[in-house]
Formats: structure tokens, sequence, C-alpha cells
């Protein structure tokens, strides 16, 4: 069901008592309420409502918004939902789910793919990198980012079978030119002090866009509960496998918690479990902030 919540259109789904726990849905630059599709009856199964926003800039002839403005319209629109959500941000959504969860009373937040905080160094693998020279015409002129498919192909919709990934490729928008600056140049630093309540990372070990290196870099940033499912990419719901992850997404949203040691999929015990361990990995790591810390972090050294 199609609604609005203050400025921003949202697909609605669940319970419609007022008293049901709410999970407010946050997708990516470039994609829309679509990208849930696939995960919204796992949630709905456990009696919790769903509400897949629409962020700013992506809607039809949508203005050229900057992150400020696309977190400004997520906080107006969590006004209307009322409440203490827990916010379920994907990649660029998780990056505004972070900032939010400095500013208001929650339920907790989870972070799909995210897209980490300033002082997470995101080093995007070599493909990503080279398919973006491609946009550098547009992003230097202001112009909407228009993502062609051979480059989402190759990074974002690289893990789904081809016909999947075109019908996919069809939804998506064109990027807005100042977020995707923002993104690019200027992502916000988020104080882990001021986040308050529990964290849930997820991330993929094939993702092509937000390595998982920096993803587990984020979980131990704001000391959470980080899973990593080696089989899944960047766009998890959609993937094969994804639905693994959309149950357990779903099973944590109705109950967050919080960790006391890394509870993680696909990490090996030399890697560290203890809550002091990860204190000392994340300040070594954070003050390095280079790729070849972290590759080294990752291989435990």
């Amino acid at each position: 069901m199609s609604s609005r919540f203050g400025p921003l259109e949202a697909v609605v789904a669940g319970p419609a008592d007022g008293a049901a726990p709410t999970a407010v849905l946050l997708h990516g630059i470039g994609l829309g309420p679509w990208l849930w599709e696939p995960w919204v009856p796992f949630f709905t199964a456990l009696g919790i409502r769903t509400v897949a926003l629409r962020l700013p800039g992506h809607e039809p002839n949508a203005k050229n918004v900057g992150f400020a403005e696309v977190v400004a319209g997520v906080e107006a629109a969590l006004d209307a939902v009322g409440g203490a959500p827990v916010l379920v941000g994907h990649s660029m959504g998780g990056l505004v789910a972070q900032v939010l969860a400095t500013r208001r009373a929650l339920a907790g937040i989870a972070l799909v793919s995210p897209l980490p905080a300033g002082q997470v160094r995101v080093v995007p693998p070599r493909r990503a990198i080279l398919g973006g020279v491609r946009l550098a015409r547009a992003f230097v002129t202001g112009a909407p980012l228009t993502v062609a498919w051979e480059l989402y192909r190759a990074v974002g919709l690289d893990v789904v079978d081809e016909p999947t990934a075109r019908l996919l490729h069809a939804r998506t928008v064109p990027w807005p030119n100042r977020l995707a600056r923002d993104l690019a140049l200027s992502r916000p630093f988020v104080d882990p002090a001021a986040v308050h309540v529990p964290v849930l990372v997820a991330l993929g070990g094939r993702d092509g866009l937000v390595p998982w290196q920096s993803a587990r870099l984020l979980g131990d940033l704001y000391e959470a509960v980080t899973w990593r499912y080696d089989d899944l990419g960047h766009m998890a719901p959609w993937e094969p496998g994804g639905a693994r992850l959309g149950r357990d997404l779903a099973a944590w949203v109705a109950n967050p918690s919080r960790p006391q040691v890394l509870e993680s999929e696909g990490y090996g015990p030399a890697e560290g479990v203890g809550h002091a361990l990860r204190r000392q990995r994340r300040g070594e790591e954070m003050k390095r902030r280079s790729a070849y810390g972290q590759k080294r972090s990752a291989r435990g050294e």
C-alpha cells in the first residue's frame, strides 16, 4: 500500500495496529522502495510493520539534493511515522541511519551492505573505480549520474542472474549529482558514543561496492552485532541465498540486541572475538585508515 509520511512517499505493509513494532526501510542511492520487496514478507510474518521510504532525490523529476537534504527528509518522515522504529538502511541508507541514530529515539539500526561513517576508509574494488571513470564528465558538470547497465552489472548486480539484473537495472533512477558528490568526497563522521541503540551490521563477502573489510570495521566502530554472508553481494534482497539474511534480519528487528562480543558468521577465531580485542583492533585501524591496513587486519596480522 502506498502512503505518504511527511514529505516522502512510502510503501507500507504489515499490521495497521499502532502497537506493532515498525521497521523504516531506507534504500541506497539510485534505488527505491522496491529494493525491499523480497524481504517484506519476512517482516510481516513476525508482526512487524514496514515503511519503505522513497528517499529525496529519487522521485520522478527529482531535485538535485545533497546528503543533508536526504537526512532532513527522512527525519521529517520519521516524525510522521511516530514512535521509536528500527531503521533498516542499505548502502547509502545505512549511512543515513547512522546519522539519525545520533539524533533520535530509535529501537535500533540495522545496516545492510552499509556505506560507513566518514572515519572508516572505503576503497572500492578496482572494477568499481574503473567503471566510475565513465561518470566523471557528468560528475564534474553537475548533471545527474545515469549509471549504465554495464557498470551496475559489474559491481552492484553481479551476483544475481542476468534476467533479474536487467529487470532491476530498469527500475533504477539517475543519481542526484550533489548526493553522489557528498558520498564520494565528504561522508559525515559519526560519533559512536552518541549512538545509544543496538546496531546490526550485515555484509556480503562478494560485495562489489562496499568491501566487507570496511563494513566489518564499521561493526567494530559501534561494537555491533556483525554478520558476514560469504555468498552474498551488494543487492542481497534479490540475490540467491538472500532469503537467509532476510529472515535473520527480520528476527533481529523483532528483538534488537546489543552484543558483548563479535557475533559474526565467516570470521575465524584468529581474528578475535573478545570485547577488548575489538577495541584494540578498532583503534589501530581507525588510526591507519588505509586500504593496506584494512587488508592486514582482514588477514589477522
